[in-house]
């Protein structure tokens, strides 16, 4: 099973999409204010002060921006400080309380190894003291409890598919090399689990360009697999943290003509995997957003067995492990960003259906 790598899908030119009849009783997001700049594989934090940071990405074929905006639920979107270094398909990771953000690698070859900070109280960007070792882009990112920020996987501009891992430690300002994942892989998701501790990362796509159904576990300063194999292997899919501490695998593809619509749940317990009930909508470089009820909104993305950019999403029930179909994105959008604010989930940003960077952001009020 092939997948194409991070850096082809930029040049893909696929079809026309086909365009799909919604039911018309389906209400609407809403449209909420723009982004300042269309952007596709940027990044998005939530910051301490309730408000959302955008940074990086693509605005247009040929243009990578270093550029950041931040909006507030009352004002919208306004331009932010420059960073130090133009990125996409990079990682944006919130520390300290969510008054920092660690800016790490690039897709842009000359900045693939730096990595910044933004401080919220000084509203400024600076490079870190040292850079990653280990350039890389489409890598995986996650700040664990004590603070610290794993960094791991992706690749680099050599074409490499990479698993070495490194953490990132706020006291040194530094980088420190640990041991490194069982599989490289890219275009993965990962999930911190309940203990703070433990990052869970599923499939991806190999050196080999597979797609992998392989999975494994960071903890105690080691990778291991997990008792078995995920049920269908993946990448550009989506996982989220369910709050039994189980987590929700869904949808990929593997970036040209596959796109799946199946479900599965990882139990951190049991150590395996189980099916459930598939979406309606195949999707692949989507979103899984968990709600404060416990469903699970799946918005945007697109099936490329079809050229079809879904705009009805669904929520996962996870008390009877079926998706329903709920309101309507006004534009279909891929590589987008979902990010839970003020009691809605915000949607900004991607690719839409003319394959082109999208400046439009819309709201899912619950």
């Amino acid at each position: 099973m092939f997948f194409y790598s991070f850096s082809y899908t930029y040049s893909l030119t696929l079809a026309k999409p086909i365009q799909t009849t919604v039911d018309p009783a389906l209400p609407r997001w809403t449209q909420d204010a723009s982004l300042l700049f269309p952007r596709s594989n940027f990044d998005a934090a939530l910051l301490a002060n309730g408000q959302v940071i955008a940074v990086g990405g693509r605005v247009n074929q040929f243009t990578i921006v270093k550029n950041s905006e931040v909006y507030s639920p009352s004002t919208g979107w306004t331009q932010s400080v420059v960073m130090q270094d133009p990125r996409f398909a990079h990682a944006v990771t919130p520390f300290a309380g969510n008054t920092k953000i660690l800016a790490t690698g690039s897709a842009y070859a000359p900045y693939e190894r730096t990595a910044e900070i933004y401080d919220l109280a000084t509203n400024t960007w600076a490079s870190t003291q040292s850079n990653l070792i280990s350039g890389r882009f489409g890598h995986g990112a996650v700040r664990l409890e004590n603070d610290q920020i794993l960094i791991f996987g992706g690749q680099n501009s050599r074409g490499y598919i990479l698993d070495n891992t490194e953490v990132y430690s706020p006291s040194t300002d530094t980088f420190t090399a640990v041991n490194s994942m069982q599989t490289s892989r890219t275009l993965f998701s990962n999930t911190l689990l309940n203990d703070g501790s433990t990052v869970f990362v599923t499939g991806g796509g190999d050196q080999r360009l597979r797609m992998l159904s392989t999975a494994e576990l960071y903890m105690s300063d080691a990778w291991i697999y997990t008792n078995g194999p995920m049920i269908q292997p993946r990448a550009y899919h989506a996982s989220v943290l369910l709050q039994d501490g189980t987590v929700l695998i869904a949808g990929g593809g593997n970036g040209a003509f596959i796109s799946y619509k199946t479900a599965e749940i990882y139990n951190p317990t049991t150590g395996n995997f189980t099916a459930v009930r598939s979406m309606k909508y195949a999707r692949a470089a989507f979103t899984l957003t968990l709600l404060p009820s416990g469903k699970v909104l799946a918005a945007g993305g697109v099936d490329w067995s079809t050229q079809n950019y879904p705009t009805v999403c669904e929520l996962y029930d996870p008390v009877t492990k079926t998706w329903s179909d709920t309101h309507v994105l006004n534009t279909g959008r891929r590589l987008h960003r979902s990010i839970l604010v003020n009691q809605s989930v915000l949607t900004m940003g991607g690719y839409d259906s003319r394959r082109q960077q999208t400046n439009t952001c819309e709201k899912y009020t619950f």
